[in-house]
C-alpha cells in the first residue's frame, strides 16, 4: 500500500494505492466551520448537488450514466464533525482494468459535474430538482421525533447547552429550509465554494499520477478558503449538574446522561476511552451497564455509552421506565465509581483489546474503512489502523482508573414515555 499526497493550488489529493480490493473509492471533502444559521441551506445544497447536474438534468439521466460506468455510485452526504461540517461527494466505481478504455476518465469526472456544472438556469436552481430535495429535508427534519433515542440524544444537548456546536442539528431546521428557494440556494453556490477548503482521497488499484492529471482537469474552482478549521468543541463543565425532564408519547423512556472529558490527554483520547468503554458501556452483554442495569436490576430495555472526542463528551444511553429514573442513575454513577476503583480485571482489559484489535483489521478490509481512516489523520492526526493496533495493546489499569476519574457529569436527561409502560 503505497500512500501519496498531491498538493494542488486550491485543493490537496490523497492517494492511497492497493491492489486490496476489486472496487475503487474517491471522497471530494468540502470543510467549512459549522454554522447554525447555514447548517440547513448547507445540506440542501449538497443533496441538490448531489441529485441531477447540468448535463444530467434528471435524476433518469444520472442513473442511466451510472449504469453506463458499470453501475458505478456517486452520492453526496453532510456530516457534523466537532465544530466543522463535512461536504462529501463519494464515488464508488470498478477497477478500470475490468472496463473500456477510458473509464477512468468518464467515472472520474462525474462528481465533478456534478459539484461545479449545477442544474441552474437563469440564476435559479430547477425547480423539480429543488422540490423534489426540499420535501425530502422537510421529511427528514420532521421525521427526528419518530425516533425515542434520536431525539432524546439531540434535546440532551441542547439540554446542556442549547448554544453549544454539539446541539446543532446537521439536518437543519424547519424553519430555515423554508426561507430557502430556487434564487437563494444559486447565490449560496458561490458563497459555498469560496467559504469551504476541499480535500480529495483516492484509493484503489490505479495509476495515481494519471488520477491526479484528470482530477486537475476537471476541478474547477479557482477560490481558496483560508479559514483556519478548529475541530473540537469546548463544553464546559458544571458546578451544579443540569437536569431536565420531557414528556413524550413513547413505549418506553429514555434516560440520557452526558458528561465532560476536557482534560482527556491525546493518548487517552485516542486509546485508553475505547478499552474504558468497551469495560464500561459499549462492548457485550458483559459491560458493568448491562450488568447492573439489565441482568441483575431489570431496570432497562437496553443501554450502552458512547464517546464524542471532538465535543469532549461521553454519553450514557438507557432505555427504561422513567420510574426508574433516579435508581438508574446511581446504578451509573456505582459503575463509574467501580472503574475509578479499578474493580475490574486485567482478564476484562484482555478481553476488549482483542474485541478492539478485530474492530481495527476489519476496518482494513474495506475501501471505505481505510480511506475514512487516512482522512481523520490528514485532518486531525488520528492514529492511523496500524499505529492505534500497537498501541491498543500497550494500555494499562493504571491508564483506565486516570481516565475515569476525569470524567464528569453534567447532564441528565429523561424523555418519558407512557407511564402504563411494562418492562
Amino acid at each position: 500500500m503505497i500512500y501519496k499526497k498531491y498538493k494542488n493550488e486550491n485543493y490537496n489529493l490523497y492517494t492511497i494505492k492497493t491492489d486490496k480490493f476489486k472496487s475503487c473509492l474517491m471522497e471530494v471533502v468540502f470543510s467549512k466551520p459549522l454554522d447554525k444559521s447555514k447548517v440547513t441551506i448547507d445540506n440542501f445544497l449538497v443533496e441538490n448537488l448531489g441529485y441531477t447536474c447540468k448535463k444530467y438534468p434528471k435524476r433518469k439521466n444520472m442513473v442511466e450514466k451510472l449504469e453506463d460506468l458499470y453501475a458505478a455510485s456517486c452520492y453526496s452526504v453532510t456530516t457534523k464533525v466537532g465544530n466543522v461540517l463535512f461536504s462529501n461527494f463519494i464515488l464508488e466505481f470498478l477497477d478500470p482494468k475490468y472496463c473500456d478504455k477510458n473509464y477512468l476518465k468518464d467515472v472520474l469526472e462525474l462528481p465533478f459535474e456534478m459539484i461545479f456544472n449545477p442544474n441552474i438556469t437563469n440564476n435559479e436552481f430547477d425547480i423539480k430538482t429543488f422540490n423534489i430535495i426540499k420535501n425530502r429535508i422537510r421529511a427528514s427534519i420532521s421525521s427526528l421525533k419518530e425516533n425515542a433515542t434520536r431525539y432524546a440524544i439531540q434535546e440532551s444537548l441542547k439540554a446542556m447547552d442549547k448554544d453549544s456546536p454539539s446541539s446543532i442539528n446537521s439536518i437543519g431546521y424547519l424553519k430555515d429550509l423554508e426561507e430557502i428557494d430556487p434564487e437563494t440556494l444559486a447565490e449560496y453556490y458561490n458563497e459555498f465554494l469560496k467559504t469551504c477548503t476541499c480535500d480529495i482521497y483516492v484509493i484503489g488499484n490505479l495509476d495515481m499520477e494519471e488520477v491526479n492529471m484528470l482530477i486537475n482537469k476537471y476541478y474547477r474552482n479557482r477560490y481558496l478558503s483560508t479559514d483556519k478549521l478548529n475541530y473540537f468543541v469546548d463544553n464546559k463543565p458544571v458546578r451544579k449538574v443540569k437536569e431536565q425532564i420531557e414528556a413524550g408519547s413513547y413505549t418506553q423512556s429514555t434516560l440520557i446522561q452526558i458528561y465532560n472529558t476536557n482534560t482527556f490527554t491525546e493518548r487517552e483520547y485516542n486509546y485508553v476511552i475505547h478499552v474504558f468503554n468497551y469495560i464500561f458501556g459499549n462492548g457485550s452483554l458483559t459491560t458493568k451497564l448491562n450488568k447492573y442495569l439489565r441482568e441483575e436490576n431489570g431496570m432497562c430495555y437496553s443501554t450502552y455509552s458512547m464517546y464524542q472526542k471532538l465535543d469532549g463528551l461521553f454519553l450514557i444511553y438507557v432505555g427504561t421506565q422513567s420510574k426508574y429514573k433516579d435508581k438508574c442513575s446511581k446504578l451509573i454513577a456505582k459503575s463509574l465509581k467501580e472503574m475509578v476503583k479499578g474493580e475490574f480485571t486485567e482478564e476484562d482489559i484482555d478481553y476488549a483489546k482483542k474485541a478492539l484489535l478485530s474492530s481495527v483489521k476489519s476496518s482494513q478490509d474495506t475501501p471505505s474503512g481505510l480511506l475514512d481512516n487516512y482522512v481523520f489523520n490528514s485532518k486531525l492526526g488520528t492514529p492511523l489502523l496500524k499505529e492505534r493496533a500497537k498501541e491498543l495493546q500497550t494500555i494499562t489499569k493504571e491508564e483506565i482508573i486516570t481516565l475515569a476519574k476525569k470524567i464528569k457529569l453534567n447532564t441528565i436527561y429523561m424523555l418519558k414515555g407512557n407511564e402504563n409502560e411494562e418492562n
